[in-house]
């Protein structure tokens, strides 16, 4: 773990760093990133299709203008330097192996063990470039709870959304994942080489100013992932934030864009026999302000264009869990969307 850590910020060059939650955030130069290792930075393309909040919606925010943590630091890092959440081995000593660490959910060392995940997505099977929607955004409570969004093909993913993760992401928190050999390994954010970011207004790894509120506010936030020159970029709120290289897929197809999977929805874990909740803790079937959801969901097709997605359901639990798909349809101007969830529990 030492040396992973070692290894891992050599040449980082730090400008400013804040606390919160129980962990540090540096503000790193840009060209010093752990994934970038003297490359050149790419340039992104234009995001697709419509990003906006949709109707009922307000778009989250993580930190405000000017804000501070307990010791005055400001929130935020200046143009030339990314946020990235400090790796210490405090953190990675919190698990058995440095593999357990990197793994996609607690109590796994290879990612997604047999049984001991559950699902309410849905998904595609579809040649695409990427795709977007609307996440809904809420903490639930329990051990790990996620809303996000697949892009797939042959045991290689790219992954994003918000994760709420008991002793590692509480409140929940924005993230992104990858893995090129069916979670054999891979990793969240920047905790490996692998993510370059190449703008400073999201954090992966920090907290929303706020969440959704039962029967009250709905805040969210878009997210968009687009294969482009090589890269599979990542947009929040429309903004690119940054790029995997299709480098990281060592020749396998995601390396050229040729994802045929896109998945949309909610995934849980538990070490024992009470699984936590499921994006509000509410069923599919309560509807607007009260169940979660994800709208505005399309995928982007090789000719750059966005299509609605067709969904078909996946749902491994439906007494602790349920998914309700809406065609687009029938969406109106949320186009193809989904509820899902629920209260988990010994079910």
């Amino acid at each position: 773990m030492r040396s992973y850590v070692l290894d891992l910020y050599r040449g980082v060059r730090v400008t400013h760093s804040w606390y919160e939650d129980n962990s540090y955030f540096d503000c790193v130069v840009t060209e010093t990133q752990p994934s970038l290792a003297g490359a050149r930075i790419a340039s992104p393309p234009e995001v697709t299709g419509k990003t906006d909040a949709p109707s009922g919606s307000q778009g989250a925010a993580q930190y405000a203008p000017g804000q501070t943590d307990t010791y005055g630091n400001a929130m935020s890092c200046a143009g030339g330097s990314v946020p990235m959440q400090r790796l210490t081995l405090e953190r990675l000593q919190k698990f058995p192996t440095l593999k357990a660490f990197m793994a996609k959910g607690p109590g796994a060392t290879q990612g997604i063990q047999a049984n001991a995940h559950r699902y309410g997505v849905g998904y595609q099977s579809v040649a695409n470039w990427g795709g977007n929607s609307w996440l809904n955004l809420w903490n639930p409570s329990g051990e790990f709870s996620l809303s996000q969004q697949w892009y797939a093909n042959g045991g290689q993913t790219v992954e994003g959304g918000w994760v709420h993760y008991a002793g590692r992401w509480d409140p929940s928190a924005l993230f992104i994942f990858f893995t090129p050999d069916n979670y054999a390994s891979g990793c969240y954010n920047l905790e490996c080489k692998g993510f370059v970011q190449t703008n400073n207004s999201y954090t992966l790894g920090a907290k929303w100013n706020n969440y959704s509120v039962l029967g009250g506010a709905q805040w969210g936030f878009s997210e968009q992932w687009k294969y482009f020159q090589g890269n599979w970029w990542l947009y929040i709120q429309g903004t690119a934030i940054g790029y995997y290289p299709g480098s990281i897929y060592k020749g396998g197809p995601m390396g050229s864009g040729n994802a045929n999977l896109a998945e949309f929805g909610g995934e849980t874990y538990t070490g024992g026999s009470n699984w936590p909740q499921m994006g509000s803790g509410q069923f599919a079937n309560a509807g607007f302000s009260r169940a979660a959801y994800q709208n505005t969901i399309f995928y982007i097709d090789q000719a750059n264009a966005s299509r609605w997605s067709s969904l078909s359901p996946i749902v491994t639990n439906p007494n602790c869990y349920t998914l309700g798909i809406t065609d687009s349809s029938v969406g109106g101007s949320w186009g193809t969307y989904i509820y899902f969830g629920g209260p988990g529990g010994n079910c």
